[in-house]
């Protein structure tokens, strides 16, 4: 029995056996083989990627700075996004996928990233964390950082408009046609919100603090995206940066000026962060447009391993693929395939800092067949906050993720390939996917 074989069977078995607090990962079925990952991952933890003087206008005590410019991967981001990568290693490693104990085959292991400084050093992080001894494992980005790259930011065209005016009205469709009942409902965690960013007693200081009833409202900005003002916006910019401390390892006593009272608080105020996301990005026809370009990219990876973009051709396909991009990116596919996780310390269908949507392609041995298996992969935020060291013993937030078009067809939770690109290509608008095969 090779190594790699006996490896595969323990890895299985630790992870059929870990608890309901722990993974919730399946083990590899018997006599499947996996031939392919391609990771649709978001970057590590930022600072806030607005500026304090734009900050300080919606809270009555000075925000505080951070190492680092505003949206830059922190040092301990990157510290967590290796963590990551050394975790892949073990996990696919275990599963025969990738080299363990010496470096990958050229052009088996790659990734490729979002030009901007948080997104190719998150991507650096991850990979050096998988192979820390190994060079030219190979990670591709832009040349030029100021051209969006259209796989992670694609822009209108006449083919897919983008059309800013139909995509608020979609919006507002979904809520009735203003935020009266949305401001009803999330009544609690505006109000807590409020408090944070001023409290009472407290001198405002020139700062606009939002009345948690004053209605929100949609805004259309300069790039053509919608975005949400008013408090809802407001507490859903200031949770995410309360979120992103937290991650960072500041004390408690730091985290929005210590003024909440445990982590559960911070998890419901991201539930303002969360409904900001499911209206401005998860919208469907926003998502379509946004996230057809990646998917349709997934699917041809998924299909022909010499296919990933920046990827010179070699004799052998990727094994294990990386997309390092944006909490955006996987809320569109997410949206198109309507998708669902939760990992401790997150709202549901969070995608958390260095979190991943996997898409994992296995043989059945005896028969041949090809089947898509859906996972997604993140330190909880405890293991976060305390850069905990990732092992089989330790693992991080890990689950299986359904895909609902495919419940009819599905065998041990996984999706024939065949039916996997059916369903992908029905989600997929056409008029917006510019790659080419």
């Amino acid at each position: 029995m090779s190594s790699r074989v006996l490896v595969a069977i323990i890895l299985s078995a630790v992870l059929a056996g870990r608890s309901a607090a722990h993974a919730q990962i399946l083990p590899v079925p018997p006599g499947w083989q996996l031939e392919r990952a391609v990771l649709l991952s978001r970057h590590g933890v930022r600072s806030p990627s607005a500026t304090n003087q734009e900050l300080d206008r919606y809270a009555s005590t000075p925000w505080p700075s951070w190492p680092v410019p505003p949206g830059y991967l922190t040092p301990r981001g990157g510290e967590l996004m290796a963590l990551m990568g050394r975790y892949y290693r073990v996990l696919y490693g275990g599963r025969g996928l990738v080299q363990t104990d010496d470096c990958p085959a050229a052009g088996t292991v790659a990734g490729w990233a979002d030009s901007e400084q948080r997104t190719r050093l998150s991507g650096a992080a991850l990979l050096s964390g998988m192979y820390p001894r190994c060079r030219g494992v190979p990670l591709g980005s832009l040349e030029n950082a100021a051209t969006p790259d259209r796989l992670f930011n694609p822009r209108p065209s006449a083919s897919c408009p983008m059309d800013p005016a139909a995509n608020r009205a979609a919006i507002l469709e979904r809520i009735g046609g203003d935020f009266t009942s949305v401001t009803r409902e999330y009544s609690g965690p505006l109000t807590t919100m409020a408090s944070v960013l001023c409290p009472a007693g407290t001198s405002a200081s020139g700062a606009r603090c939002v009345a948690p009833g004053t209605l929100s409202s949609l805004e259309v900005k300069r790039d053509g995206r919608i975005g949400i003002r008013g408090p809802v916006g407001v507490g859903s910019t200031a949770g995410e940066i309360f979120l992103m401390e937290a991650a960072d390892g500041w004390p408690s006593n730091q985290v929005a000026w210590g003024r909440l009272s445990s982590d559960a608080e911070l998890v419901d105020l991201m539930s303002l962060h969360r409904l900001d996301v499911d209206l401005t990005e998860k919208t469907l026809p926003i998502a379509r447009q946004k996230g057809s370009n990646m998917l349709a990219q997934i699917v041809e990876t998924l299909v022909d391993g010499h296919k990933f973009p920046g990827l010179a051709p070699g004799p052998e396909p990727v094994r294990f693929a990386v997309l390092i991009g944006h909490q955006e990116n996987i809320s569109y596919v997410e949206s198109m395939l309507r998708l669902g996780w939760q990992i401790q310390g997150f709202q549901d269908n969070e995608a958390t800092p260095g979190g991943a949507l996997a898409f994992e392609l296995y043989r059945e041995i005896g028969t041949g067949r090809r089947y898509v298996r859906l996972a997604y992969y993140a330190q909880t935020l405890q293991q976060l906050r305390q850069a905990a060291t990732l092992s089989l013993a330790e693992p991080p937030g890990m689950q299986a993720v359904d895909l609902p078009a495919c419940a009819a067809w599905a065998h041990e939770r996984s999706c024939p390939l065949a039916n996997f690109v059916e369903i992908a290509k029905a989600a997929i608008e056409p008029g917006c996917v510019t790659i080419r095969p």
